[in-house]
């Protein structure tokens, strides 16, 4: 089994002239929101990184972990995709202390872990070769040097720093250790960070997160505040809002629809059950029925797990004006076009709202859990209007439901030169990040990561 591709291994071109006289491109490896490509939000803000480094650097080598390369390619077709499995198998296999620390919130235990692994390298893939076979050491020993041969290692937007996503959460803070342990400059775009409840993974990011070279956040309610808990330096950190509004305001409709547009995750994350569907679907099919609204069909994830589709359709049954996808759906930019056609939005997930305040459509968002309630609280902060949030663990939802739906939709003409304004700022904050990033590594304020090994040198340690 071949995890890493051999394309990510090959020499470099033209990006500058090492001190030993050789001349390579610069290789960027990213760290997604999601590994799969089944969710448009996630793909939404890996494209929009991809698209900025190769205008910065258009001979890179951009990597991606990755475990679907068709839809990468479909959706990212310069990225090269490297199959997460290794590292994976390198941080967890016969990880005791992990375990043990998570079981009983002893965070020093699964931090002398990750510790051993990280000094010792030769005895993990000594371990791993005992254990799995010398395939899986072999693929550990080109996901080691593949960091290691990195001038750049970055997280794209997401809201998976979180104990919602522990496990994954800390294979990207290992990762970012990795890379700070060779010099190597650390960047994270458009991230919502936390709530972190874990000790383990807290003491993680406190150790972690305070050395990556540039954080760039897209909300401060949560994440603001977590991080100066963590002693991360304010300057080391800009606001920017999520990095997808960049597309979403390319590709705005130029004037507001007249449907209704829903979308609800069904998901452990989410908290939403099937016993809540019936709650929301009558006030939600009575309220369109009211303003004579067709309702549109917003499935941001297509994962098995949390396939948004097939709970629309059951939110749809009996409603007499259905409207039928005009857009590929497959596509970032079909989705924000079908949102397009909306005056109101509904959603529970937080890239359904992103899709459509960046657009100047309102949003009325509907969650039940913790992780869902940093994400679109913040998120309603940066816009200041348009997005009203209604809690389904309280009572009189249907009513709040109605009443809430009802405003958005009466007054959508007036705030949605706001929302674009809102939209604007947060466009510009976020290009300007990438800028101070490009400019950074330019003027050498960073170290130079893999420039200062040969790619033979950096191979053969």
């Amino acid at each position: 089994m071949i995890l890493y591709q051999q394309s990510c291994l090959r020499p470099r071109r033209a990006f500058g002239l090492l001190s030993e006289g050789l001349i390579r491109a610069m290789r960027i490896l990213i760290d997604p929101s999601s590994i799969h490509c089944l969710n448009l939000g996630d793909v939404a803000m890996l494209q929009v990184t991809v698209r900025r480094f190769r205008e910065f650097w258009p001979e890179a080598e951009i990597c991606v972990f990755n475990e679907a390369p068709e839809l990468l390619e479909l959706y990212c077709p310069t990225a090269k995709p490297v199959c997460p499995q290794a590292r994976q198998a390198y941080y967890t296999t016969a990880a005791i202390l992990t375990r043990l620390g998570r079981r009983f919130s002893m965070p020093s235990l699964s931090e002398c872990d990750v510790t051993w692994r990280q000094r010792w390298p030769g005895t993990v893939g000594k371990l791993l070769a005992s254990l799995r076979g010398d395939a899986f050491a072999i693929e550990a020993r080109n996901f080691l040097n593949l960091v290691r041969s990195c001038d750049l290692v970055v997280a794209s937007g997401a809201g998976q720093i979180t104990t919602s996503f522990g496990p994954h959460s800390t294979l990207i803070l290992n990762t970012m250790e990795m890379a700070m342990r060779h010099g190597i400059p650390t960047a994270i775009f458009g991230q919502g960070l936390g709530p972190i409840e874990d000790a383990c993974l807290r003491t993680r990011a406190a150790k972690v997160l305070p050395r990556v070279n540039q954080i760039c956040i897209r909300e401060t309610i949560t994440s603001l505040p977590l991080l100066d808990e963590l002693h991360v330096a304010r300057e080391h950190v800009l606001v920017t809002g999520d990095d997808s509004i960049d597309t979403v305001y390319s590709h705005r409709s130029p004037q507001l629809g007249n449907a209704i547009g829903v979308n609800l995750r069904m998901s452990w994350y989410s908290h939403i059950s099937h016993e809540l569907l019936g709650t929301v679907r009558k006030p939600l099919q009575e309220t369109a029925r009211a303003v004579g609204a067709p309702l549109v069909e917003v499935p941001i994830s297509r994962h098995p797990d949390e396939d948004d589709s097939g709970v629309c359709r059951y939110l749809f049954e009996g409603y007499e004006s259905v409207a039928e996808p005009a857009h590929d759906l497959m596509l970032v930019e079909g989705m924000i076009e079908e949102i397009g056609r909306c005056r109101v939005m509904i959603t529970t997930s937080y890239h359904g709202a992103v899709f459509a305040l960046a657009q100047g459509i309102p949003v009325v968002a509907w969650l039940r859990s913790k992780y869902f309630a940093a994400k679109l609280y913040g998120l309603a902060n940066q816009f200041g209007v348009g997005c009203e949030v209604v809690t389904l663990d309280q009572g009189d939802v249907q009513e709040r439901l109605r009443s809430a739906i009802f405003f958005a939709w009466n007054s959508a003409e007036q705030i949605r030169p706001r929302l674009l304004d809102a939209a604007s700022s947060q466009l510009a904050a976020s290009k300007a990040a990438y800028e101070k990033l490009r400019s950074d590594l330019a003027g050498g304020r960073y170290p130079a990561g893999a420039a200062r090994k040969s790619r033979t040198e950096v191979l053969a340690s």
